[in-house]
């Protein structure tokens, strides 16, 4: 049976036809797929306006198979005007189709979505795709700073200790929110203060370099790892330094925290806040302080600098008359 090319009203009039029909001449039209005259026709089509190609190109084949046909693939393909062929074979592909698929199974939820093709969910930056719903309640709880909700998501189960697509805890949110009394409910829930994220930070380093006192307090309290470092092997005591804490450096202080411990660059803590601290009153107190606990301003960096020279090189003419003061004592 050779493939007919009436007019475009006979066209239109075929794809509005009832499907056993349209099965009908589907199945005519794959058996005469492989006549001479079906292959002139298919690769020397008669011009037909846009409308009328689109109409033809709905028709369905039911009986098309996936890939031996030898009809060219239908324009509407690329143009997103029309739904390409549905067939057993090819079911999966289809959903790329701006038009209507012709199964529920080919719909795809937004989650299922993102999660195959590995994009970014957009509904909860914060939380990792795979976290269960009690766990994503907690960080969106936590990110909106609603300590009602963080109860009702811990009473849910949720996990305190998950992490999110950077690696933080909802704890560790809590902290860089500097929400003292969510981080406080979380650390009684039993949030681990030491874990790290992508960063290589915990809730207690970001807390010292806060400065958040009370919950810094909580947290060395409740078992904070005062050896912990950060990427760049600086402690707690060298990240408040380098920040101005001047009571967060007090209260490390009195912790036993290693006073000359030297970071990645060479730096302790006193070079730290000399090198950052431009010379501000924060930092002239905060280098008073560590020499007052026992940190020597001889020890060199890796340049072979020491805290006379970095303050000297600066400028700064206040810290360094205090560390000369301090030095002669």
């Amino acid at each position: 049976m050779a493939l007919h090319t009436g007019p475009t009203t006979n066209r239109r009039g075929l794809a509005l036809l009832a499907l056993p029909l349209a099965a009908i001449m589907g199945a005519c039209s794959s058996c005469s797929a492989s006549s001479p005259q079906a292959q002139e026709v298919a690769s020397n089509p008669a011009p037909a306006p846009a409308s009328s190609a689109s109409a033809q190109a709905s028709t369905p084949t039911p009986g098309k198979a996936a890939s031996g046909s030898s009809l060219p693939a239908p324009a509407s393909s690329q143009s997103g005007t029309t739904a390409p062929t549905t067939t057993p074979g090819n079911t999966a592909q289809q959903t790329s189709s701006p038009a209507a698929p012709e199964s529920s199974e080919t719909t795809l939820s937004p989650l299922a979505s993102g999660a195959n093709t590995g994009a970014s969910i957009k509904a909860l930056p914060s939380a990792s795709a795979g976290m269960p719903k009690s766990t994503t309640q907690l960080f969106a709880a936590v990110n909106e700073g609603k300590l009602k909700d963080v109860k009702a998501a811990l009473k849910k189960g949720a996990d305190v200790d998950a992490q999110d697509q950077s690696g933080r805890t909802a704890l560790m949110r809590a902290v860089i929110n500097k929400n003292h009394a969510i981080a406080k409910e979380l650390f009684k829930a039993g949030s681990d203060p030491n874990k790290k994220d992508d960063f290589y930070e915990t809730p207690f380093l970001r807390a010292s370099a806060n400065g958040q006192v009370e919950t810094l307090k909580m947290l060395i309290d409740g078992g904070a790892d005062l050896a912990s470092v950060n990427r760049m092997g600086g402690t707690a005591l060298a990240v408040a330094s380098e920040n101005g804490q001047v009571q967060a450096v007090r209260h490390l202080l009195r912790t036993g925290i290693p006073v000359d411990q030297v970071n990645d660059l060479g730096w302790t803590a006193l070079h730290e806040t000399i090198v950052l601290g431009q010379g501000t009153s924060n930092a002239i107190t905060i280098a008073r302080l560590l020499i007052t606990h026992g940190a020597n301003p001889h020890l060199e960096d890796h340049s072979g600098s020491d805290a006379f020279k970095l303050a000297r090189e600066r400028q700064q003419t206040q810290m360094l008359t205090m560390l000369q003061a301090a030095a002669k004592r």
